[in-house]
C-alpha cells in the first residue's frame, strides 16, 4: 500500500512540476497557435498532435484547451522532425530528447502561489478527468500534508 502511495505521489508531483512550468513559461514568453507552429516547423497539425500525445512536446493550453507553443516547443518540434527524417524511431527520439527543464523563476513561482491559493476551498473528488489543474495541485498539497501527518503519528 505504501509503495502504491509513493508511485501515485511521484506521478502526480510530475504533473505539478509540468503545470508550474507551463504557468511560468506562459508569463515569460509569447506563445503561438497551432497554425503558426505548422508554418514555422513545416509539420502538419496531425504530426504535432501525435508528438504531444507521445509526450515528446509539452505545449501550454489556452482556456479553450488549444495548444499554445513557446519558442522552445518550436525548437523541440524541429529537432524531432530532423531526428525522424534521419530514420530514428519515436522511441529513439524520446530517448535522445530529455524532458524540458523547468526554470524556477522566483517571481513567477510566487505569482503561481498567489493563484494556487485561489482554489483553497475547491474539493476534487476524482483525479480523472482533471479539467482544472489548479484544483489537482491544491488537492495533492492537502493530501500530501495529511499523509505526512499520518506518518509522523
Amino acid at each position: 500500500m505504501r509503495l502504491t502511495w509513493i508511485w501515485i505521489h511521484v506521478i502526480l508531483s510530475a504533473i505539478i512540476i509540468r503545470t508550474m512550468g507551463v504557468v511560468i513559461a506562459m508569463k515569460r514568453e509569447k506563445n503561438i497557435t497551432m497554425k503558426e507552429a505548422k508554418e514555422k516547423t513545416g509539420l502538419s497539425s496531425r504530426q504535432i498532435r501525435y508528438y504531444d500525445q507521445q509526450d515528446l512536446i509539452f505545449p501550454a493550453r489556452s482556456s479553450g484547451n488549444q495548444r499554445l507553443f513557446s519558442g522552445n516547443d518550436i525548437k523541440r518540434l524541429v529537432k524531432i522532425k530532423d531526428l525522424l527524417a534521419a530514420g530514428n524511431s519515436i522511441e529513439t527520439v524520446r530517448s535522445k530528447l530529455k524532458a524540458p527543464e523547468v526554470n524556477q523563476d522566483f517571481e513567477a513561482a510566487a505569482d503561481f502561489d498567489d493563484h494556487f491559493d485561489d482554489y483553497s476551498d475547491v474539493d476534487l473528488d476524482s483525479l480523472y478527468p482533471v479539467s482544472n489543474r489548479s484544483e489537482l495541485i491544491k488537492k495533492l498539497s492537502r493530501s500530501n500534508r495529511k499523509h505526512s501527518q499520518e506518518e509522523e503519528e
